[in-house]
């Protein structure tokens, strides 16, 4: 009876430490097409904004800053962000919520939430891997650009 009892209380413990992702894909399947990237001016942390850039571009889009505040209606493809990064024996990505706007509209959206992750290890992911595999989803009809065009290929 005891090993029965231990082992529920450990599975309820553990039960606490969830890590969550939840990703709405865009639909969209157009190439190399320009991207408005709002830059949101509370996330210092990491270089986010130039990591999420350099996502982008891989993915093949063209990224075009705008500032802090901008409406999504200020391009066709707009792009937001929050993030939110603690500090749990190294700083780490806790939160990232990554929006896609087309035409004024919400057209994608990734949310990866570990703020309830606890002593679940794999909470500690690095920004840019994240961002990566979030953007991929995002863009699920999109092959990235430097995948399918090595840059041997891009110069020839």
């Amino acid at each position: 009876m005891k090993p029965l009892i231990a082992l529920a209380l450990m599975a309820l413990a553990l039960s606490g430490c969830a890590i969550t992702q939840e990703v709405t894909p865009s639909g969209l399947n157009q190439r190399a097409q320009e991207v408005c990237l709002v830059r949101n001016s509370e996330v210092v942390q990491d270089g986010f904004h130039e990591v999420y850039v350099r996502v982008l571009e891989k993915k093949g889009f063209r990224v075009r800053t705008l500032p802090d505040g901008s409406p999504s209606t200020a391009c066709p493809l707009v792009a937001t962000y929050e993030a939110i990064y603690r500090w749990d024996m190294a700083i780490y990505l806790a939160r990232v919520d990554l929006r896609i706007w087309a035409d004024g509209r919400e057209a994608g959206r990734a949310v990866y939430d570990s703020l309830s992750g606890g002593a679940n290890m794999s909470k500690f992911v690095r920004t840019e891997a994240k961002l990566t595999e979030l953007v991929d989803q995002l863009f699920p009809k999109l092959q990235a650009h430097l995948r399918r065009f090595p840059l041997w290929q891009a110069a020839a």
